[in-house]
């Protein structure tokens, strides 16, 4: 039977925490890393692929998968990140005529989410690898909210990503 003693020792530098991170999508600004409220790092999922086999399945690997990632963004008052991303999907997809980008530069090649130790020191990098935005998500506005300073999701899609720290 484990004691406390012994968790206490495997809990290095008291534990990673959530709240330490930092986000950098290079299309939305400097100051995306501070006005990041909530992200996430990726996930992914290698599904199954059933082989029959007289009366038996034999499982194997298929294709491995990539899940949208999804951050929440403080709004400014001068809706810095949030003009950012409207223009970058407007580059992609005009709103009034429909016309598109008739090529992939609007893909950023390169962005991270890094997580942070208790004195700021990066512990770990995921960088995600053509990522364009799929989603801005309303900004719901109510005289009940008050006391709430405004945010706002953005989903990106992406190909894959790699851990790099």
């Amino acid at each position: 039977m484990a004691t406390i003693d012994e968790f206490k020792s495997q809990l290095i530098a008291g534990g990673v925490r959530s709240n330490r991170f930092k986000v950098f999508v290079p299309r939305m600004g400097e100051n995306i890393e501070f006005m990041c409220k909530t992200a996430a790092i990726p996930g992914s999922t290698l599904p199954v692929v059933e082989v029959p086999f007289r009366g038996h399945r034999l499982k194997i690997a298929g294709d491995r998968t990539f899940e949208d990632w999804t951050i929440t963004v403080i709004n400014d008052v001068n809706f810095t990140a949030r003009t950012a991303v409207e223009q970058w999907m407007e580059s992609i997809q005009e709103l009034d005529s429909g016309v598109g980008a008739t090529d992939l530069e609007y893909l950023v090649s390169r962005a991270t989410i890094s997580q942070l130790n208790r004195d700021d020191s990066i512990i770990a990098t995921y960088e995600l690898y053509n990522m364009y935005p799929q989603t801005v998500a309303q900004i719901d506005l109510s005289y009940d909210t008050a006391d709430e300073i405004q945010t706002f999701d953005v989903t990106f899609s992406y190909s894959h990503w790699e851990r790099t720290l």
